[in-house]
């Protein structure tokens, strides 16, 4: 009986197998196809079927305002909880919960002010950890934010964290929701409407002298 010979395997590159057989995978348009047909998985961005809306291709920077019907309207002067804080373009907003989704059926958020202006309205309690801050709602008569019969919030401090200007950092808050808001370029900022300081409120006494206006106060509106 004629010994058999052993029987000798060579290891061979998974892809050079392949290249007698279907050569032309290599020669595709785009490079995604290439590797995805070299290494047998599906071709394409498995989001392909979904089509880009405006909201993925907008600019981050282009200005946006609060749709109509999330905009804190209600008149009452009482404490506002649940909250959650959130910013859009240089504003503050304080909204009636602090979870996205809940926000994007029925959320309704109030404006505090820009990063400048809230050292002028906020009150600080130093014993507690807390800070005071107005929410302005929406008045239609007036399309102007008011403090006039509008809530407030209790805000913990360590949620308000400040940056190296000793002043709250917006860029460390969530931002709102996209769904919460429109475009708006070119439009102007809904105006503010001019409150007496919360300090001066709290004390029961109103301004005692002329403040000197700074320019840098309406920078940012």
């Amino acid at each position: 009986v004629a010994a058999q010979r052993p029987l000798v395997r060579f290891a061979m590159p998974w892809g050079a197998l392949r290249v007698g057989a279907e050569a032309s995978c290599f020669y595709d348009d785009t490079e995604e196809t290439k590797l995805n047909e070299a290494m047998q998985l599906p071709s394409g961005d498995p989001e392909d079927d979904q089509p880009e809306t405006a909201e993925d291709l907008a600019d981050p920077h282009v200005p946006r305002k609060m749709l109509d019907e999330h905009l804190l309207r209600e008149k009452t002067v009482r404490s506002f909880s649940p909250y959650g804080l959130r910013v859009l373009g240089r504003r503050l907003f304080v909204c009636n919960s602090n979870n996205d989704e809940e926000l994007e059926v029925d959320g309704k958020c109030g404006v505090v002010g820009t990063r400048f202006q809230l050292p002028g309205v906020s009150l600080d309690l130093d014993e507690s950890g807390k800070v005071i801050l107005p929410v302005r709602r929406w008045d239609d008569e007036k399309m102007v934010w008011t403090a006039e019969q509008a809530p407030h919030v209790m805000v913990e401090r360590y949620k308000l964290p400040k940056g190296t200007d000793g002043r709250v950092d917006f860029d460390m808050l969530p931002l709102m929701p996209k769904k919460l808001t429109r475009f708006s370029p070119g439009e102007a900022p809904d105006p503010i409407e001019a409150a007496m300081p919360l300090q001066a409120l709290v004390a029961g006494v109103g301004p005692r002298k002329r403040l000197k206006v700074r320019n840098k106060d309406f920078l940012d509106l």
